[in-house]
């Protein structure tokens, strides 16, 4: 029953995709739209890049995944094909300037050469994967869109996985939620940083979940290799994941050696994260700390979105009244008016949803919600990366809606399990029940 299922929907996606490409070639759609695209021959970059949207597609019938699962996950590969491959066109002819184009044309070059990856060069190292990409398939930049799609995809399951392992239960619904959140949609189908460093948050949040609920050590090898990955794009992450580690370690029900060795290793690794850090922004002292916030918090505040912040941190206090600010900017602006555009205008609505997500959660989250480590990790693991991230969010809004995917899936799946529906059961009944 589920291989005609599975079949019939792949049926539908080719016929589906065939029919899209049909007519955006009548309509020369894709050389007018994909003007900014650095690629001379655009329809055939366009066929392969669809091409292999349908190969990744026939893939998902043998991923060694559960089958009451591929159903779900071909629909949303024809959901996400439809964006990466057409609605993305839209976006790309929108902006003369992505740094995708960056990343597609520059391992390209002659004279790119291959180093292999540097632990505190993000940007080099999706160049150099790009460059592997175009060892194993055509040069094509559509290409390449579908197979950070298929990354994206890949890593939203694996949110929906740990999800399965923290209810103890299967809730389908949750991954379309997650993967067809706005947000999370289009920045996990574009070429760029955002898809694989979800993945490796992914992966971390699988590998710690699936430790706590089930002791097996090889999660904190899954834990292990999805820090990993999202050190090698974006290198001052490691400390947000590993800080909200220690949590799980201290209310752990495991012996006091293990949780002493457990704390020795993450120690090591956060102290590690940091020497990085303090090493490529030269920081030797709190006034030090001071001036890189200084430069951090300019840094990306060019463009239309972008706005400066008043302060000049001086001061630790001033710092210290800053981050709530500055947190909520990370996490729910831009707010509807706020970027004058068509992308500005859905990503302030999906905010309102967000906040009025907030809201519920906080009217019906009750005390004994956060006994759950798992909770608590999820929640400190939010706020921290909004400390971190107000610095840099608050400068760009726009930017702000790109970077918010790193934590979004947690930051709304926390929000959808504090706020759900609580059972009440009256006490008459209970009384009955006693009795």
């Amino acid at each position: 029953m589920f291989k005609k299922k599975a079949w019939l929907i792949f049926q539908i996606a080719v016929g589906i995709a065939g029919i899209g490409m049909l007519a955006l070639l009548v309509t020369n759609s894709i050389v007018r739209l994909g003007q900014n695209i650095p690629q001379q021959n655009l329809l055939l970059d366009y066929t392969i890049g669809l091409l292999w949207s349908i190969t990744l597609g026939a893939s998902i019938l043998v991923w060694p995944i559960p089958n009451k699962d591929k159903p779900a996950l071909l629909s949303l590969w024809l959901v996400k094909s439809l964006v990466t491959l057409g609605f993305m066109l839209v976006f790309e002819a929108y902006y003369s300037t992505l740094d995708s184009y960056y990343y597609f044309d520059t391992p390209r070059q002659p004279d790119f050469i291959w180093t292999g990856f540097k632990i505190t060069d993000g940007t080099g190292n999706i160049l150099r994967l790009v460059w592997l990409h175009n060892q194993l398939l055509p040069q094509s930049y559509h290409a390449l869109k579908v197979s950070f799609a298929m990354t994206g995809l890949v890593a939203i399951y694996i949110f929906y996985r740990a999800v399965v392992i923290f209810l103890k239960r299967e809730e389908i619904s949750i991954l379309y939620v997650l993967a067809l959140f706005p947000s999370i949609l289009f920045w996990t189908s574009i070429i760029g940083k955002e898809p694989m460093a979800l993945l490796g948050i992914g992966l971390y949040t699988y590998g710690m979940i699936g430790w706590y609920r089930r002791k097996q050590s090889c999660y904190l090898w899954v834990l292990a290799v999805g820090v990993a990955i999202a050190t090698y794009i974006r290198f001052w992450i490691s400390p947000i994941l590993l800080i909200p580690v220690t949590v799980i370690l201290m209310l752990c029900r495991q012996s006091t050696f293990t949780k002493i060795i457990l704390t020795i290793v993450v120690g090591i690794g956060i102290g590690f994260a940091i020497n990085r850090i303090q090493n490529v922004f030269e920081i030797a002292s709190l006034q030090d700390l001071l001036v890189s916030l200084n430069t951090l918090s300019r840094l990306w505040n060019y463009g239309g979105s972008a706005q400066v912040i008043s302060t000049d941190f001086t001061q630790i206090d001033q710092l210290i009244t800053f981050i709530p600010f500055g947190a909520f900017t990370a996490l729910f602006r831009p707010l509807p008016g706020e970027v004058l555009n068509p992308f500005g205008l859905l990503a302030g609505l999906e905010n309102l949803l967000l906040l009025f997500l907030l809201c519920l959660a906080a009217l019906r989250t009750r005390r004994k919600d956060f006994k759950n480590p798992i909770v608590l990790w999820a929640t400190l693991l939010v706020l921290t990366w909004a400390t971190v991230y107000s610095f840099i969010s608050f400068q760009n809004l726009g930017a702000a809606v790109r970077f918010k995917l790193q934590i979004l899936p947690i930051l709304l799946g926390l929000l959808l399990y504090l706020g759900r529906r609580r059972s009440i059961v009256p006490s008459y009944q209970s009384s009955i029940s006693h009795k």
